[in-house]
């Protein structure tokens, strides 16, 4: 997707998803930096902030953040929570700047920060100047093509319990794998290695193999825990979302905003490792777990395990929740398919692949 080059512009379906999934990561994180990391503060940084607002009245990701921090289970918390917003376009700023002002967003426990300037030659900067480093930090990393550099994602990996959620345009993937931009690629791998994709045999297995080159890449800078997805609207138009984090509980409480947001007009998820590129609906009160059956029959075929594993699995090897795994055993077992034995308590139950004479049809 080209930047656009108006003051406000329209607000796509992928962004207004991406924003609800924001908004509700956000009401989740703040009140449990605010409550334990009272003597540090915390600092949310938006790399490519925007001016705040979009032509249909929808709200940008740094009002969505100030609101979020706003609110009165946060606000109880004496805990100075730092706001770094990045814009390279003067008027757009300007205008985020006014908007901040207009809605009356500021308050004395909410240090704002407005720079005009670019994610790869002043976001750190600023951070230092802050005083960002010795708290939690929460950095979006939401561009417009290829313009997320490895050494901003590091150096938040460095931090004291950082997270970063980095956006990138399916097109990221069509340039990479064609290695049109070798040195946009170094670039956002800090590396050369990403450029084996030539060696791949297919689109599918250049895009897996790129996914998992920067995953690995992450766990490397310090993000021991990620999540990855794709969503798809009805045009067929794909944004890929990578997130990581150093706590499994953000993985927890992304997936839960992931699966809380309403479907949003025609929008589907896709777990981009999945070789078969199955494509679901976020509906949490029915939600398809056809890939997440297949997923643990896998992880089965290396012998048995519990429910409990399961569900570490299911949480940080995909896309679905721990609390899906229950109801997924349950009609795997009805199936045929696996066997539960017995356990002290439900989640030290033992699950294994069924004889193969016991599978069904």
């Amino acid at each position: 997707m080209a930047a656009p080059t108006t003051l406000l512009w329209d607000r796509d379906p992928h962004t207004r998803a991406k924003h609800a999934m924001l908004g509700q990561y956000l009401n989740a994180w703040f009140p449990i930096i605010a409550s334990s990391w009272q003597s540090t503060g915390a600092t949310f940084a938006d790399a490519f902030a925007g001016p705040g607002l979009y032509t249909d009245g929808g709200e940008g990701s740094p009002i969505i953040a100030l609101r979020a921090a706003s609110r009165p289970d946060v606000a109880k918390y004496p805990t100075t929570l730092r706001m770094v917003f990045i814009e390279k376009d003067g008027p757009r700023l300007q205008h985020l700047v006014d908007l901040i002002d207009r809605l009356r967003l500021r308050d004395g426990r909410v240090e704002i920060t407005e720079v005009r300037g670019t994610c790869e030659t002043d976001l750190i900067p600023v951070l230092d100047s802050v005083g960002a480093w010795g708290g939690p930090m929460f950095v979006n990393l939401d561009g417009w093509g290829v313009d997320t550099p490895y050494e901003v994602v590091a150096r938040v990996g460095a931090s004291r319990s950082g997270e970063v959620l980095v956006t990138f345009e399916a097109q990221w993937f069509t340039r990479f794998a064609n290695l049109e931009d070798v040195e946009a690629g170094d670039r956002v791998y800090g590396e050369r290695g990403w450029r084996a994709v030539a060696d791949q045999p297919d689109p599918t297995a250049k895009k897996h193999f790129l996914v998992e080159r920067y995953l690995s890449r992450l766990h490397e800078a310090g993000f021991p825990f990620t999540l990855t997805f794709e969503m798809i609207d009805e045009g067929g138009h794909a944004l890929f979302l990578v997130f990581g984090t150093q706590n499994k509980l953000g993985v927890e409480k992304m997936k839960d905003a992931m699966w809380h947001v309403d479907k949003v007009s025609g929008q589907h998820f896709r777990d981009p490792r999945d070789v078969n590129q199955m494509t679901f609906e976020v509906l949490e009160a029915d939600p398809d777990l056809t890939l997440l059956k297949r997923q643990l029959l896998d992880r089965l075929e290396s012998g048995p395990t519990t429910l409990a594993a399961l569900k570490e699995f299911a949480l940080l090897e995909t896309v679905f929740k721990a609390s899906h795994v229950d109801p997924a055993v349950r009609v795997l077992e009805a199936d045929h398919k696996v066997e539960r034995g017995s356990g002290r308590r439900h989640e030290d139950v033992s699950v294994r692949l069924a004889p193969p004479a016991l599978f069904g049809n």
